[in-house]
């Protein structure tokens, strides 16, 4: 946001560039940490139908989400 009250000169495509790729990665990092919590959750013990609905999604993509984050070996029981 200091970049758009004037803090970094330069044109202003290439200031709302640089915010929306920050914006971006940002997004993509708390997607994943949302994920691995939801799946950290389940692995926990708390019902993989209760954790879907605190996520807002159907049992169905958790179980998907579940197997590929333990497939993938960046969730790990425990």
């Amino acid at each position: 946001m200091l970049q758009l009250r004037g803090v970094q000169s330069g044109p202003t495509a290439e200031v709302a560039r640089q915010l929306l790729q920050g914006l971006g990665h940002s997004a993509g990092l708390v997607e994943a940490a949302w994920k691995r919590t939801a799946v950290a959750a389940v692995n926990g013990g708390v019902p993989l139908e209760e954790v879907a609905r605190w996520a807002d999604m159907s049992p169905g993509t958790l179980r998907t989400l579940r197997r590929m984050l333990t497939a993938g070996g960046q969730e790990e029981d425990g």
